[in-house]
């Protein structure tokens, strides 16, 4: 009988048990959607039946909500009872003052929260602080993390410092601090970067914030030489882009530390890959300049050329640079010699050969030696497109597509296979074998690279375009012959057989393309005012056209940069974003069109 009593009243406790989490999970539900009224009713009745921190938060919070003050209070008081070692809930007594409007009494119970921790609870300084943050009262938050310290001294409050200076806006405190924190332990150097990189750049002042970074790091720089703090500085330039400023410590911690250039190595890379050319020859000159014998040498050898090639080619040059950047490319393929560690080197080398120096035969010989130096890989695969290339500048289409071809086959599902197909589909437009170009344009429209399933599209939509009125295929075969031409680098030719088809097929579909190739062959032999005005008859002549905005953003660039007429400009980028609002070329335009104009409203 007693054993069935006692399962009885354990059957009775689940019950109650299970009711009341059931009406403690609803009452949250009513909390969580500010339903407080609803929610209190239930809180009431579970005083007893459940435990108080499971629903104490959410239940203050309403009932101040409510402005049930006194009932709040007591709540308060009876958990801080029970848990006297908690400083949190001496603070929420102070929240309660503070939502009464009571200011003053909310601060005396929040400096008593504060005096009311002791050392050896780590937890409860973090819970203080929390309860502080999330009512954004900082300068309790500041005082919380600090008074923790102190009790704490052998443990670092440091982070959890510059993270409340950074939420109450001190943003120059909360620099010191992180510079401490790296004072005190240089391991803390990558954490501190990301805080640092998170933080600073979130403000519209970011500049004046990485400003402010600069000047207190370059000053303790100057005062301790601290390693740690001068990793920091470089890494600030290199997020500023200010490369010069990163060699010069750069240069002082190599040197400091012994390190022989590795740390050069990798600035001058960073450099290289935000295309501050002349700055990454300066890096790479420094680790030539450590002696044949450095561990760098031969790649900062070779770099500093290709460096070197890349920033003369993408700016205005003479013919006399080209020759000396030429001498720098056969000197330091004599001084190390032809190998495949030499190849990406070479490769370039054939590039200059063939593209500016127009030394195609040379440029041919040098890709032969590549390829033979090289095991069946991407490389060399580049290497044979390359070649691909160049035989086919030099009319020996056939030679062409075996490259292509091998390339192709050997890397069927690669980017660099779809690439070959694609240049074998050229080949065949440049010979008018439209049918068969067209089937392998087909193919590539669906390219799981972007670049050139977009190629493929443009050249598909060219032929199939521009041949309906023309069953002869005639006037699309000399415009496939002038395209070749230009490929050809024999522009003078390519116009005139451009110019022809004007004159045999008057008002062909290919008008637009005709003008708009005149054009780049205009622009290409430094003829702007004669660029301008063809981009310009593209652009209006043919306005509904597939080229008009190519044209009419091709016009204002060459307005913009090279005959210094803002105004028009600025009126022809503002033409796109209006009237070509899905091009391509919308959000350039915007953003130059805001340039132009010089201030910043954003409603365009």
């Amino acid at each position: 009988m007693r054993l069935i009593l006692l399962i009885t009243l354990c059957i009775y406790a689940l019950n109650l048990s299970a009711q009341s989490s059931s009406k403690l999970k609803i009452a949250n539900k009513y909390a969580n959607s500010k339903q407080c009224d609803k929610a209190n009713e239930i809180y009431k009745t579970l005083e007893t039946k459940v435990n108080i921190l499971s629903y104490y938060s959410n239940y203050l919070k309403c009932l101040t909500a409510e402005e049930k003050y006194i009932t709040a209070i007591a709540l308060v008081k009876k958990v801080k009872k029970k848990y006297p070692n908690q400083a949190k809930y001496i603070a929420d007594l102070g929240f309660i003052y503070k939502a009464k409007g009571d200011k003053i009494r909310a601060e005396k119970e929040w400096q008593k929260s504060i005096d009311a921790m002791f050392s050896g609870r780590i937890n409860q300084v973090t819970s203080l602080a929390n309860s502080f943050l999330r009512n954004k009262e900082y300068n309790y938050l500041l005082r919380t993390y600090e008074r923790g310290q102190e009790l704490n001294p052998n443990y670092e409050f440091g982070f959890q410092l510059a993270s409340a200076l950074s939420s109450a806006g001190k943003t120059e405190q909360m620099i010191d601090t992180y510079l401490n924190l790296i004072e005190k332990k240089e391991s803390h150097l990558n954490s501190v970067k990301i805080r640092l990189q998170n933080t600073l750049g979130r403000t519209k002042s970011s500049q004046d914030n990485y400003d402010l970074l600069s000047k207190k790091l370059l000053s303790r720089v100057q005062k301790n030489n601290n390693n740690a703090l001068t990793e920091l500085l470089i890494w600030l330039y290199i997020q500023s882009n200010e490369y010069n400023a990163a060699y010069i410590y750069t240069k002082a911690l190599d040197k400091r530390l012994r390190e022989n250039g590795e740390r050069m190595f990798d600035l001058a890379y960073i450099a290289y890959e935000n295309k501050a050319f002349k700055q990454s020859v300066k890096c790479y000159q420094y680790l030539i300049d450590l002696g044949v014998d450095n561990l760098f040498y031969v790649d900062a050898k070779i770099s500093q050329v290709i460096v070197s090639g890349e920033e003369l080619i993408n700016r205005e040059y003479t013919q006399n640079e080209l020759l000396s950047l030429n001498n720098d490319y056969q000197s330091t393929i004599d001084e190390i010699g032809k190998s495949k560690d030499l190849v990406y080197l070479m490769k370039d080398y054939a590039k200059l050969k063939a593209y500016h120096l127009f030394e195609t035969e040379t440029a041919a010989q040098i890709l032969e030696e590549c390829i033979d130096l090289l095991p069946e890989s991407e490389l060399q695969a580049e290497c044979k497109l390359m070649l691909g290339d160049i035989y086919l500048i030099n009319n020996k289409e056939w030679d062409a597509i075996i490259q292509y071809s091998q390339v192709e086959k050997a890397f069927k599902e690669n980017p660099i296979g779809h690439e070959a197909k694609f240049r074998r589909a050229r080949v065949a437009y440049f010979q008018g074998q439209f049918d068969w170009a067209q089937a392998q344009l087909d193919v590539l429209k669906s390219s799981t690279t972007k670049l050139i399933a977009n190629n493929a599209m443009q050249l598909s939509l060219l032929i199939t375009d521009n041949m309906g009125l023309d069953t002869s295929a005639l006037a699309m075969q000399m415009f496939a012959q002038a395209e070749w031409l230009i490929y050809q680098n024999k522009n003078d030719e390519s116009y005139q057989l451009l110019d022809s088809i004007f004159t045999t097929f008057p008002g062909h579909t290919l008008s637009d393309e005709i003008l708009y190739k005149q054009a780049e062959i205009e622009f290409n032999k430094k003829n702007y005012t004669q660029a301008v005005k063809l981009f310009e008859k593209v652009a209006t002549d043919f306005s509904f056209d597939i080229l008009a905005d190519d044209a009419l953003f091709q016009w204002a660039e060459i307005l913009e940069e090279k005959l210094n007429e803002s105004n028009k400009a600025q009126e022809l980028y503002e033409k796109i974003v209006m009237d070509y609002s899905d091009s391509i070329y919308t959000v350039e335009a915007r953003k130059r069109f805001r340039k132009l104009r010089g201030d910043q409203n954003e409603e365009l």
